[in-house]
């Protein structure tokens, strides 16, 4: 198993549940042109049949083909391989979209031409349908040498498990799906210098590092489950890591939230924590990103224009104030927002800003409490490294009180799998202003996982527009 350095990070976004889609999305194009071809080719256009009622019966026809082809597990990665069984599928899938259409056709088309309709859609269905999962078998070899299509895959776990695992891994068929960029043990003194010839990293916080500098699509923590204390302590370290957690299925001792069923490469696994936003969902999160932020920019800019010229005339100092945030994967970057404050090169923002501080400016209190200060991380979103909506990106070890928010609260770290946002599901909530006790603090990470488990387009749409109608101002805020 070895790295492609030939594979531009366009195709490194491919994911299996993107092809996937994109060959259910064909299926239901061939479907709706097939409706569309079966009006001049069958007897329909003679009997005044319209375009619109034979569109509409090939969108009633795609309904039963989708959830049959999805029950028998049809659009999976595997499958597209073999040109033959794939005919087979559509076979099946069009033998129920044409009992459906059947009976719509005898209420909607003038009798006589029902059997004439449904022959064409049904050829012409499987015709355009076979071609269309042609073009996938093509694009899916070529994507498989190009080693767009391969997990990038980590194995904690030194002993015969974790060699079990790089085994079936790197055995022919599997190993052009998966890379395997490393062996990861905790244990110092017990851990083999070797495994199935690799060298054995130490630490799970070695893999946290990488995991900051190069992409991992899974971790598979293969370690026998009577190591329960052991388990549970990886799990805590490897939150912050944007991939797949899994387990090998041995045993139900442990009750995980929201814990699933896994395959990689036939091999069942239980997945305990699952990558957020990949795929398809990360690029409609992207396309979002960016059109409402250089939308925002643009109609914005003589406000940020006025507000650039005011916080230059109302004390000394530069109009932007930069500063170190945690990013996604515990990246640091450089957050941009107007400045509100007098200049403290010793201040590193880790205490926050209290209420009565004497740094405040008249016109840095007006833009904190309008949330006008904010604005210009709408170029951090533009240069990637924040979402309109997410977590709040914090400094370095924020303190909550005497301690980092690491130590108050456990699952702090997870946060960070996704981009931190100019707004979120916690600011929305209250969590905007100081955050000086645990409670506070829990109840704010609490609200940020609620957000990255149940994400969707819809979520963050919400989330804007409650911001754009006063989500973001408040008693709270200062």
């Amino acid at each position: 198993m070895t790295t492609s350095d030939s594979i531009t990070p366009r195709l490194r976004n491919i994911t299996f549940g993107l092809v996937n889609r994109a060959v259910r999305f064909l299926d239901i194009l061939a479907m709706l042109a097939a409706a569309v071809v079966a009006r001049p080719l069958s007897e329909a256009t003679a009997a005044d049949v319209t375009w619109a009622q034979s569109v509409l019966l090939g969108a009633l026809a795609v309904v039963p083909m989708v959830q049959v082809n999805e029950g028998r597990r049809v659009y999976r990665w595997e499958r597209y391989r073999h040109l033959r069984g794939q005919v087979a599928d559509i076979i099946l899938g069009l033998l129920a979209s044409l009992v459906v259409a059947g009976i719509f056709a005898i209420g909607f088309l003038p009798g006589g031409i029902v059997e004439s309709w449904l022959t064409t859609f049904g050829i012409a269905g499987l015709i355009l349908m076979t071609i269309g999962r042609s073009m996938a078998r093509i694009a899916v070899a070529g994507m498989e040498r190009r080693g767009a299509l391969k997990r990038r895959v980590a194995v904690i776990g030194a002993g015969e498990e974790g060699e079990a695992a790089i085994r079936y891994l790197d055995a022919p068929g599997r190993r052009d799906l998966y890379e395997l960029i490393g062996v990861f043990d905790d244990r110092a003194a017990r851990r083999a210098v070797e495994i199935a010839g690799l060298t054995v990293t130490h630490g799970v916080d070695e893999l946290a590092r990488r995991a900051r500098q190069e992409r991992v699509d899974v971790v598979i923590i293969a370690l026998p489950w009577r190591a329960g204390q052991r388990i549970a302590e990886m799990m805590r370290k490897l939150c912050a890591i944007p991939a797949d957690v899994l387990l090998p299925i041995e045993a139900d001792w442990i009750n995980l939230r929201g814990a699933q069923l896994f395959n990689v490469g036939g091999l069942p696994f239980l997945q305990v924590a699952r990558r957020p936003l990949k795929g398809t969902d990360a690029i409609l999160k992207s396309i979002l990103d960016y059109i409402v932020a250089g939308i925002a920019v643009l109609l914005l800019s003589p406000l940020l224009l006025v507000v650039a010229i005011l916080v230059r005339l109302d004390s000394p100092g530069p109009v932007l104030f930069r500063q170190r945030r945690v990013g996604f994967n515990g990246r640091e970057f450089d957050m941009f927002k107007f400045r509100s404050m007098t200049v403290d090169p010793t201040d590193d923002g880790s205490r926050g800003t209290p209420m009565d501080n004497p740094r405040i400016t008249r016109l840095g209190r007006f833009i904190r409490k309008t949330s006008i200060d904010e604005l210009p991380q709408l170029f951090n979103v533009l240069r990637g490294e924040m979402s309109v909506v997410g977590p709040r990106a914090h400094v370095p070890n924020m303190l909550v009180g005497e301690r980092t928010y690491f130590e108050t609260v456990q699952e702090y770290a997870a946060r960070h799998r996704v981009k931190p946002g100019i707004t979120g599901w916690g600011q929305i909530n209250g969590m905007r202003g100081g955050i000086h006790d645990a409670d506070k603090a829990r109840r704010g990470v609490e609200l940020d996982l609620q957000y990255i488990e149940n994400w969707s387009l819809w979520f963050d749409i919400r989330i804007m527009a409650r911001t754009l109608f006063g989500g973001m101002a408040g008693r709270d805020v200062f």
